[in-house]
C-alpha cells in the first residue's frame, strides 16, 4: 500500500484497496508530486460503494435492462390545436413573475463538425460567422426585455469543455447578459470499468478514466441547486439542447401549456415522417409516458400508420422540456427522484501494466442516464406537437444530414419567409431556399411580425447580403 501523509488520504487509500481497485496506483513511484496529488483528489470524488452497487445491479452475470412492455401511440397537442396560442399569454406572465428558468444542455464539443473548441461556439450564422452560444442568448436577452425582467440562464457544460466554455462568455461580456443571471457549471462524471475484470481503467499513468454520466445528469444537477433556485422564485425549469439553433429559449406557449395542464415534464416533439429517422419517439408503456429510442420499437410499431397515413410512433423527441422543480426535487422527506443508469459499452484506448492497451471490440462499460426516464414517474406528463421547419434543425454532423449547411439552410428559410411576410421581394430556389444570403439577429426579430415593427426603421438593401442586427 502506498504511503501518505494526510489521515483523510490514508483512509481513501485503504477503501480503494478494500475494493480492489489498488491497481490505481501501480505508477506512484514514476508520478511528479502534481500528478500524485491530482490523482488523489480523483480519487476522493469517486462513490466507491455506488460504484459497486451499480455493478452489482448493472454488471452482474443475472443483471439485465428491464424490457419494454408493448408500447402504444401517445396522445399529444398538435399543431392545430387552438390552445397553442391561448397558452402564450399564460406562459409570458409566469416569466414576468420569474417563475422560469432555463438550462442549456452543452457538453459536447466540436470534433465532428472540425470545429476546436465547445460545440456551442461553433460559428453558425451565414453573414456574421455567429456562434450557437450567440443565438441562444441573444434569443433570451430579447425576451427578457419583452417580459421586464432577467430570465436565469443555466448552462451545463462537462469537465472537457467548462473552461473553455465559461472563458468564452467572459470573453464575449455575456453576449449583453448579466453575468450573475448565468450559472455555468460542470455536469458530474463516473470512473469508466473494464468490461470483463470490472476495475475502472485509466486514461494515462496516474490519470482515472472519466465519463459524463448523460444528458439525465442535468436532472441531478438541478437536484442539487433547487434550494437556490427556489431562492430565486423558480418553479420550471425549460431546457434545450446547444446544438439546435431553431430552438426557442422559454418558449411562452409550451410553458403555458405546461401550467395550464397541470404537467409535471412537458416535452416538444416533430411529426416522424421516416420511420427509421434516428430519434427517440414518445409512447406509453402502461399508464405511462416515456421515450423509446427508435431502434427499440418492432419493425412493424416502426411502420404502422393511422388511418391517414402518418406514422401512428411519430412524436420524435427534440430534447426541448419544460420541468416542474417540486416534481424532481420535492421538498419532502422522500428526496428527489432517482434516475435509472443505463450501461455503454465503447471501445476505449487504456493505460495498463505500463502500457497503451486498445481494441477494436467494446471494452468499456460507463454509467449513465437519460433526462426523459423521469417521465414513467410523473403522474401527469404532456407532449406538445412543434413544426420541425421552424424549431428543428441540429448541427451534430460535419456534412450531410443534420449538418451545419442543412441547419444554417433552415435558418435562411425561416428568414426569408418573414421578409416575404412583410412584403420584401425575393427570389427562391425549387427548395424555398434564398438566393440572397440572409441573416436576423434574435436582437432584431423573433418572428415575422416582430421583424415587421423592426423593418420601419431599417432600410432592407436591394441586393447583396441582407443582414439585420
Amino acid at each position: 500500500m502506498i504511503q501518505v501523509e494526510d489521515p483523510t488520504d490514508q483512509a481513501m487509500v485503504a477503501k480503494i484497496h478494500e475494493a480492489g481497485q489498488e491497481h490505481l496506483f501501480d505508477d506512484w513511484d514514476q508520478l511528479d508530486s502534481a500528478t500524485r496529488h491530482s490523482l488523489l483528489e480523483d480519487l476522493h470524488r469517486i462513490d466507491l460503494g455506488f460504484i459497486q452497487q451499480l455493478i452489482r445491479d448493472h454488471l452482474d452475470a443475472s443483471a439485465s435492462e428491464a424490457p419494454i412492455a408493448a408500447p402504444t401511440p401517445p396522445d399529444w397537442i398538435p399543431l392545430s390545436d387552438p390552445r397553442h396560442s391561448a397558452a402564450r399569454q399564460r406562459g409570458l406572465e409566469a416569466l414576468q413573475r420569474g417563475e422560469v428558468a432555463v438550462m442549456m444542455v452543452a457538453g459536447g464539443v466540436g470534433t465532428r463538425l472540425g470545429h476546436p473548441g465547445p460545440k456551442g461556439s461553433f460559428p453558425i450564422l451565414p453573414i456574421s460567422g455567429g456562434t450557437l452560444f450567440q443565438i441562444f442568448a441573444e434569443s433570451l436577452l430579447r425576451l427578457q426585455k419583452k417580459v421586464g425582467r432577467p430570465i436565469h440562464w443555466i448552462i451545463m457544460t462537462s469537465p472537457t469543455n467548462h473552461s473553455e466554455t465559461v472563458q468564452y462568455f467572459k470573453q464575449h461580456d455575456y453576449h449583453g447578459l448579466t453575468p450573475s443571471e448565468v450559472t455555468i457549471v460542470p455536469q458530474e462524471q463516473l470512473p469508466v470499468l473494464d468490461a470483463r475484470r470490472q476495475k475502472i481503467l485509466r486514461s494515462g499513468p496516474g490519470q482515472v478514466m472519466f465519463s459524463p454520466d448523460g444528458h439525465g445528469g442535468s436532472i441531478r444537477l438541478l437536484q442539487k441547486k433547487s434550494a437556490e433556485l427556489r431562492q430565486r422564485g423558480i418553479q420550471h425549469i425549460y431546457t434545450h439542447q446547444v446544438d439546435n439553433p431553431l430552438a426557442r429559449m422559454a418558449d411562452p406557449e409550451l410553458v403555458g401549456l405546461h401550467i395550464e395542464q397541470d404537467s409535471r415534464f412537458t416535452s416538444k416533439a416533430v411529426a416522424k415522417t421516416d420511420p427509421d429517422e434516428k430519434v427517440g419517439v414518445f409512447c406509453n408503456v402502461g399508464d405511462h409516458l416515456r421515450v423509446i429510442e427508435y431502434s427499440e420499437l418492432g419493425k412493424e410499431d416502426r411502420h404502422l400508420t393511422d388511418a391517414d397515413g402518418s406514422l401512428s410512433f411519430r412524436a420524435g423527441n427534440i430534447a426541448t422540456h419544460v420541468i416542474e422543480l417540486d416534481f424532481i426535487a420535492p421538498e419532502s422527506t422522500t428526496g428527489p427522484l432517482q434516475l435509472p443508469f443505463h450501461v455503454a459499452r465503447k471501445a476505449v484506448r487504456h493505460w495498463h501494466g505500463g502500457d497503451w492497451h486498445e481494441s477494436t471490440s467494446p471494452n468499456s462499460v460507463r454509467f449513465e442516464t437519460f433526462i426523459f426516464d423521469v417521465l414513467p414517474m410523473a403522474n401527469r406528463g404532456l407532449i406538445v406537437e412543434a413544426d420541425r421547419e421552424q424549431e428543428f434543425a441540429p448541427v451534430k454532423n460535419g456534412e450531410g444530414s443534420d449538418s451545419p449547411a442543412t441547419s444554417r439552410a433552415a435558418l435562411q428559410r425561416i428568414w426569408a419567409s418573414w421578409l416575404m411576410q412583410c412584403g420584401i421581394p425575393l427570389e427562391l430556389d425549387a427548395s424555398l431556399h434564398p438566393l440572397r444570403p440572409i441573416e436576423i439577429s434574435p436582437l432584431v426579430a423573433s418572428d415575422a411580425a416582430e421583424l415587421k415593427q423592426a423593418l420601419e426603421k431599417i432600410e432592407i438593401p436591394t441586393e447583396g447580403p441582407i443582414l439585420l442586427r
